[in-house]
């Protein structure tokens, strides 16, 4: 049977830094309607007031202003809108906060999960600039050194719109962000609360308590949902159920097909035809 340790996010492959080579138009709206995880900071620079609906670990929000949405690594998300819209979509991973510790700082987002920040269109026309600076390195030689600099000139300006005291943005504790990363590439194996209480010298009540106060679900929910998501990824990918349902860590299909059923109310080869349509 074939068994994985490749990351296989159903996102773009980030492997550094990515942006638009425009600010990209869509005439009739853009939609992600399963929620998924990747494994980079997205920023999304929305330049049209039109309403949004999205959604972060199973919860759905509203908003109908320009603005900024920012996602830290593995959380749960999608977005659909109706309308015509103008964003620009930012994303790098955090192996360049490391390497460019120097220049890039996240500021007041540090340990921030997901936030959308409401901006006015002459704020978000500064913000642009810094952007379009970015698109023109990237539609020319890709210079990663100037984009870096600008991108960190872009996280200072983001970072300054977080208010200082804010209670719904308090950081997550670093040891939570492991997790979630070791979660999306372990799906395969157990998960448990005690194994990952375990493995992270951390008793099982602080565990349940800091996860839910960062993602907003239970460990168990959270792994389902990513189980779940992952799946429907690789089944539209034709990969054999039964290679999907060890990747997901059931040693029996039947027990994932049960398992899927129950989160989405179809087996995997109803989602898949009705997914097609």
């Amino acid at each position: 049977m074939e068994t994985t340790r490749k990351n296989s996010l159903q996102a773009m492959p980030v492997k550094r830094l990515y942006i638009n080579p425009q600010r990209k138009t869509a005439e009739n709206g853009y939609c992600v309607p399963c929620e998924h995880v990747h494994d980079y900071y997205e920023m999304v620079f929305n330049f049209s007031a039109i309403p949004i609906r999205y959604t972060v670990s199973g919860r759905t929000y509203e908003t109908n202003t320009t603005g900024i949405s920012f996602r830290a690594p593995y959380v749960l998300h999608s977005i659909n809108t109706e309308h015509r819209y103008v964003r620009t979509m930012m994303a790098f991973h955090p192996c360049l906060l490391e390497e460019y510790a120097n220049v890039l700082d996240l500021g007041r987002l540090r340990g921030i999960q997901e936030c959308t920040i409401p901006r006015t269109e002459d704020e978000m026309a500064c913000l642009h600039q810094i952007l379009s600076r970015m698109q023109s390195i990237w539609r020319t030689d890709r210079n990663e050194k100037a984009l870096v600099c600008l991108l960190g000139a872009l996280l200072h300006e983001v970072s300054a719109l977080i208010p200082e005291k804010q209670p719904d943005l308090l950081p997550a504790p670093p040891y939570i962000q492991e997790i979630l990363h070791y979660i999306v590439e372990h799906l395969d194996e157990d998960l448990s609360a005690e194994t990952l209480s375990h493995k992270y010298f951390v008793g099982k009540t602080k565990l349940a308590a800091d996860f839910h106060a960062v993602t907003r679900m239970t460990l168990h929910e959270y792994v389902t949902a990513v189980r779940v998501s992952q799946a429907k990824y690789w089944i539209t990918q034709d990969i054999p159920l039964a290679i999907v349902a060890e990747r997901c860590g059931f040693s029996q299909d039947s027990s994932f097909i049960a398992m899927f059923r129950r989160q989405t109310g179809m087996t995997p080869g109803q989602w898949k035809e009705s997914s097609r349509t």
